[in-house]
């Protein structure tokens, strides 16, 4: 008989990914506040604020493990730390009183908000001010303080994936369209990845997996923006030339197009932009005998090359999560290119 698995967020960018890769593997029970326009099978739309509802999915499936996907992101900081927190504190209520064998919980890199010199360990204190952070790490010390005895906390960087490769939009078209790319400072500073496609495979791999976890996880190999950059625009042939700006000019800008909405970023991943956050990820390397070689560079490009080959689709994308990026501050440096 096959073992039920709870996933939540299934209708979310990783979630779909994820159902379609256990779907002749497992009995899914999948639960999301959207409705199912992806028409999963065994589907519940649900609101884990409310556990009542919750409780009753619990009492009519016996389900053997989470995967606890769902959260509110930097949408809206008004309600994103209260959210996350509430919700995964009910699933984890629930699955302590149904004694569930396993709970996977997709955490964030986003805990870390300072400029790092060396790849983050585990044992590092948080130092995020994001509510997102925030929120994340908070449900981190309710699964540790809980009842359960197997889970596994996945500390998780930026997810990438060709089919959602328009979210770097405006890096792209930029590119694409032979356009000046500005670096604030150096460029020299480091940021994380993962493709979406081996964070399912990570997470599959510690479905088996017993007592308690902590994972950072991300690609081996992290170049810095400027070779990242670099390496896209040797590889597309594009025209488009590195210009560095004066880092407290820059985060001045920066400032200016995220209070006026130009450009689809907050103040957050300003931080991203200028900060080295780069997760040490020996540890999970090692225990699930990962054999995951592209670097940051290699992702980047590829999403690129796909954005690039699906430009009608691309553009057909209206709404929700997946919807292309505001395009506003690419229209301003088409006009004085």
């Amino acid at each position: 008989m096959k073992s039920k698995i709870l996933i939540t967020g299934s209708q979310g960018f990783i979630g779909k990914i994820l159902v379609n890769e256990f779907k002749n593997i497992n009995k899914l029970i999948l639960i999301d506040k959207k409705k199912n326009l992806s028409k999963q099978k065994n589907f519940y739309q649900i609101n884990l604020l409310k556990l009542d509802n919750l409780e009753k999915i619990f009492k009519k499936q016996k389900i053997s493990a989470i995967i606890h996907l769902a959260s509110e992101i930097f949408d809206d900081d008004k309600n994103v730390y209260d959210f996350n927190v509430t919700t995964s504190r009910n699933l984890i209520l629930m699955a302590e009183k149904y004694k569930i064998k396993n709970f996977i919980f997709t955490s964030t890199f986003s805990i870390y908000e300072k400029n790092y010199i060396k790849p983050i360990l585990e044992k590092e204190n948080p130092s995020a001010k994001n509510l997102y952070g925030k929120s994340k790490y908070q449900v981190e010390t309710i699964l540790k303080e809980s009842k359960l005895k197997n889970y596994t906390i996945l500390r998780v960087p930026i997810v990438v994936g060709k089919s959602r490769s328009h979210r770097m939009g405006i890096l792209f078209e930029m590119i694409r369209n032979n356009f000046p790319l500005f670096l604030i400072g150096d460029g020299n500073n480091k940021i994380q990845f993962i493709q979406v496609d081996d964070l399912c495979l990570i997470i599959k791999k510690c479905l088996g997996l017993k007592k308690t976890n902590i994972f950072n996880v991300g690609t081996k190999k992290s170049f810095t923006f400027k070779e990242n950059l670099s390496y896209i625009i040797k590889k597309s042939k594009s025209k488009s030339k590195i210009f560095n700006v004066n880092y407290y000019f820059g985060n001045l800008a920066l400032n200016i197009l995220i209070f006026f909405n130009l450009i689809d970023l907050n103040y957050y991943h300003k931080v991203l932009l200028t900060k080295n956050i780069v997760l040490n990820t020996k540890k999970i390397f090692n225990i699930l005998k990962l054999d995951l070689n592209k670097s940051s560079r290699d992702i980047l490009l590829e999403n690129y090359e796909y954005y690039v080959k699906n430009l009608k689709n691309i553009n057909k994308i209206n709404s929700g999560s997946d919807k292309k990026p505001n395009l506003k501050i690419f229209n301003f440096f088409k006009i004085f290119s």
